[in-house]
């Protein structure tokens, strides 16, 4: 037994030595893992490790142990097997230590493993706070290589106001004025900032641009306040973040100084362009005024073609000046679109008849079209619209010798609702190179340039139409024609929706078969397509085709161009001995009009004058399909009356008026006087505005015309005093006209404020004197 408890404390010593030699080889490899077992990229080697005896070399083992210790014991009482109980206690206690040897050493290699499994944790933990910190670091670094670069000063106050972290770019801007542990208190250099904010150091949040005093003199400095918090502590700061923008604060002064600038040159060609209008319109009244005077007495043909001239060039200078006003105020941007219900139609026709003696003068055709899909009246700025049109189709007129000038106006529905107005205005004259279509919408650009060009003109005309359109929120373009010419296209949004196929009213040329007789390029054209949209089968023949004698006996209606033939009752008398039993209309221009009675001796049964009218050709064929009295179908085509010019002016008004007519001038005071007697009535002529109030004071009259530019009291300084001697006598207030050359919008607005109950431009006209009276005057 003392043997055996011999051999256990040997085996236990044995043990204890093994395990702590086991643990101190664990514990200098895993202290020494970083340096001398770690791997390329940094990271500890793997423990080497322990393969346990499998497990049948284990049951032996215990086996064994259990059959020596009995054999042990068995043979102890037998002392001739001593020496072999001996040997069989060693065996059993040599296996038994063994295999105790192997259990420490699994305890030990998964306590090992599992200090290792932690230690590669803690490893990997650590790298990824290192690698936190050195991007941390690197973000710290880059920001402050940053705001270097960028100069931006940071400040950070506390809850007390009290400076608690600067930045370097704050010591270099303002060296030792700004203090960790003091108030902020920023350097202003500026008086007037100091003034309207004196608190703006101290507040939390503040934004703006501050004009600082720096170390390297005064510099502007936009100015933001946040609020953040301590990234340690958690406290609340108010962070202070001052840029320097002195260069973009030079650029703003220099832009406003420069838009100043700019508008003031502006306001001042605008007074120059409104001044020399009123200097030229004033004798450019005089000079149209008498000329209209003089074409009103007993001339010879000679005069009056002398006299058609001076109003031709009279009216050619009017329309300059009218396009560099216009053009200056679309620069100045004092230009307003006005837009109110206006019938499409009656617009479009009163251009091409304004414009139609001209083009007959040159021997070429002009006409209109409009869908009849059109709504009868659209929402339009109609006196810019009209403006439009008039230079387009006056472009047309003058840039071409042969042929004419077309104005279609089709329509087309907009996806948000309402449609659109698509003119197209066409020319058969020199046309343009496709690459110079962009060139002719700008300022003083024309198609022939040089002292030698043929066509006159400033070149504004198609520049004011662009800028119009454009008010407008419509576009326009320009484009070659495929036989020629020029094509002029105008997109123009409206409120209005387009007629439905229920809502247009019939036209009784539906189904009807229709032969035109012409050669013209532009109007018979323009009336065939028309026809074609009322549902009508509309043929075009040129006087002496072959396909032209078929047609006449199948034909419905005739429509006859006089001019396309010498003698256009034999042609009617001929065709009708071949068998064209229709009613014919007659197209005549205004020269031909002497000669409608011996067409309708011809055979004709109705006319209509060119350019012809789409409501008069309308009436007159429905007419002619209706079989109605010749005398009324005959009556239909006739022209409406003009009423315009001194023949109108010469009808003399219900009873005489007694005017009062303040005017400088004297030539204009003497054609005043002159258009006033020709309508009928009474005029008291005087020089200016203190006269003029003198005269109202002492007289009643029925109605005064005043002058806006006189000498002395001018004409709005007069009408304040008249109103103001009415409101203290108690008198009723007098119609006032005022009558000036100056048509920008200011003149008219102020005249309108103090008591002007009419405004008329200069040049005056007869026409225009005589409608002015009846707008102001009651019956």
């Amino acid at each position: 037994m003392t043997s055996r408890r011999a051999t256990e404390a040997n085996s236990g010593n044995e043990r204890a030595k093994a395990v702590s030699a086991f643990a101190a080889r664990a514990s200098q490899r895993s202290t020494s893992r970083r340096t001398a077992d770690q791997g390329p990229s940094g990271t500890p080697l793997p423990l080497p490790v322990v393969t346990p005896p499998s497990k049948p070399v284990m049951m032996i083992a215990t086996v064994a142990i259990l059959v020596s210790f009995l054999g042990a014991i068995l043979l102890a009482g037998y002392p001739s097997a001593g020496f072999a109980a001996i040997c069989l206690a060693f065996l059993s206690g040599a296996l038994a230590v063994w295999r105790l040897q192997i259990d420490d050493r699994l305890r030990l290699s998964k306590a090992v493993s599992r200090l290792d499994e932690r230690t590669r944790s803690l490893f990997e933990q650590a790298e990824q706070l290192e690698d936190q910190a050195w991007e941390l670091r690197e973000s710290d670094d880059r920001q402050a290589s940053i705001l270097s670069t960028l100069g931006d000063v940071v400040i950070r106050r506390d809850g007390e106001r009290k400076v608690v972290y600067a930045n370097s770019a704050a010591v270099e801007t303002f060296g030792d004025k700004i203090k960790a542990g003091a108030a902020l208190t920023l350097p202003r250099a500026d008086l007037a900032n100091v003034a309207s904010h004196s608190a703006a150091g101290e507040t939390d949040a503040w934004f703006g641009d501050l004009l600082l005093q720096t170390a390297h003199g005064p510099r502007w400095f936009s100015r933001i306040d946040i609020n953040v918090r301590d990234p340690g502590t958690g406290a609340p700061l108010s962070q202070t973040v001052l840029r320097d923008v002195t260069d973009r604060r030079l650029i703003e002064e220099e832009l406003l100084a420069a838009r100043h600038s700019a508008e003031t040159s502006n306001e001042a060609k605008s007074r120059f362009l409104a001044t020399v209008s009123h200097e030229i319109r004033t004798p450019l009244n005089g000079i149209l005024g008498m000329a209209a005077l003089l074409r009103d007495t007993r001339l010879s043909q000679e005069q009056i073609a002398y006299i058609e001239a001076l109003e031709t060039s009279g009216e050619t200078l009017l329309l300059l000046i009218d396009e560099v006003l216009d053009f200056s105020k679309v620069e100045a941007g004092k230009l307003d679109i006005q837009a109110a219900p206006a019938r499409l139609a009656a617009l479009t026709e009163s251009v091409v008849e304004l414009l139609a003696p001209r083009a007959q003068a040159k021997g070429l055709e002009i006409g209109a079209r409009l869908s009849p899909d059109l709504p009868d009246t659209v929402t339009i700025d109609a006196t810019r619209v009209r403006q439009i049109l008039f230079n387009l189709t006056g472009n047309g007129v003058k840039f071409t010798d042969e042929g004419g000038v077309a104005i279609e106006i089709d329509g087309r529905s907009r996806p948000t609702g309402g449609s659109f107005l698509d003119i197209t205005v066409r020319d058969t004259g020199i046309g343009f190179k496709p690459d110079e279509a962009d060139r002719l919408f700008r300022e003083f650009e024309q198609i022939d340039h040089g002292p030698a060009r043929k066509f006159g003109g400033t070149g504004l005309g198609l520049a004011i139409a662009q800028r119009l359109a454009v008010l407008m929120g419509g576009e326009i373009c320009a484009e070659t024609g495929a036989s020629g010419g020029a094509v002029f296209r105008l997109s123009l949004p409206v409120p209005e929706e387009l007629k439905t196929a229920q809502s247009r009213e019939g036209s009784r040329t539906t189904g009807r078969n229709v032969v035109i007789v012409s050669n013209g390029r532009v109007e018979a054209p323009l009336l065939q397509k028309r026809l074609e949209t009322e549902g009508a089968t509309a043929l075009l023949c040129a006087p002496g085709s072959e396909d032209l004698t078929d047609s006449l006996v199948k034909a419905d209606l005739l429509i006859v161009d006089n001019s396309a033939m010498a003698d256009s009752g034999a042609w009617l008398a001929t065709a009708r001995l071949a068998g064209c039993k229709a009613p014919a209309v007659v197209l005549v221009s205004p020269p031909e009009r002497d000669r409608l009675e011996r067409l309708r001796e011809a055979g004709f049964a109705a006319y209509l004058i060119r350019p012809v009218r789409m409501d008069s050709l309308t009436q007159v064929l429905n007419r002619l399909l209706d079989d109605q009295s010749s005398e009324l179908c005959w009556m239909a085509g006739a022209e409406r009356p003009a009423g315009t010019g001194l023949e109108a002016a010469r009808l003399a008004p219900v009873r005489p008026l007694r005017l009062l007519v303040a005017e400088d001038n004297d030539i204009n005071r003497l054609l005043s006087e002159a258009l006033l007697r020709k309508l009928g009535h009474e005029p008291t002529m005087v020089v200016d505005g203190e006269k003029a109030v003198e005269a109202a004071t002492r007289e009643q009259f029925d109605a005064i015309l005043m002058d806006l530019h006189m000498p002395g009291l001018d004409g709005i300084g007069a009408i304040e005093q008249i109103r103001a001697m009415e409101r203290k006598e108690g008198r009723r207030p007098v119609p006032i006209l005022m009558v000036t050359a100056d048509v920008m919008q200011n003149a008219r607005a102020r005249a309108s404020a103090v008591g002007a109950a009419g405004y008329l431009t200069k040049p005056l006209a007869a026409d225009a004197i005589r409608d002015a009276l009846q707008a102001v005057l009651p019956g």
